[in-house]
């Protein structure tokens, strides 16, 4: 990159440009049977030149890219931002799995001492009832006289 800037020498006189008259040519007529004609400029050309340009650390001195530096790291920003957030998401719903797994253990569980208990109430129950009427119950199996 040159100073575009530099002061030019006060010996050296102003170019002219002098203009070529113009004569036209007719146009050739197409053949019909003539075979594609490659142009230079053509795509593949370009996208050689632009890997070139990527590959040579030509285009990081661009300075289209250059003024969008400022973009690219709010987007770099917004990008980390996102992939983060969705590390923790994916971290609170496997908690949140994991709690319900276990509320549903405890719930079995809560379920299952209930009917223990009333069972046991069920018993003392109707052993209440049989002192009443004088009918007692026995500690062991019952066996023959």
């Amino acid at each position: 990159m040159g100073n575009k800037f530099r002061e030019k020498p006060a010996a050296e006189e102003p170019k002219v440009k002098v203009e070529e008259p113009v004569v036209e040519t007719p146009a050739p007529e197409p053949a019909a049977a003539e075979a594609p004609v490659l142009r230079k400029g053509g795509r593949a050309d370009r996208a050689a030149r632009g890997i070139g340009r990527v590959l040579g650390g030509d285009i990081l001195a661009d300075k289209l890219l250059l003024r969008q530096i400022p973009l690219l790291l709010l987007c770099l920003v917004y990008l980390l931002l996102i992939i983060g957030n969705r590390y923790r998401i994916e971290s609170m719903s496997r908690d949140k799995a994991a709690t319900e797994e276990r509320i549903n253990y405890l719930r079995e569980q809560r379920i299952q001492m209930q009917k223990q208990y009333q069972q046991s109430v069920k018993m003392s129950q109707i052993a209440e009832d049989l002192k009443e009427t004088g009918v007692g119950i026995t500690a062991g199996p019952p066996y023959e006289l």
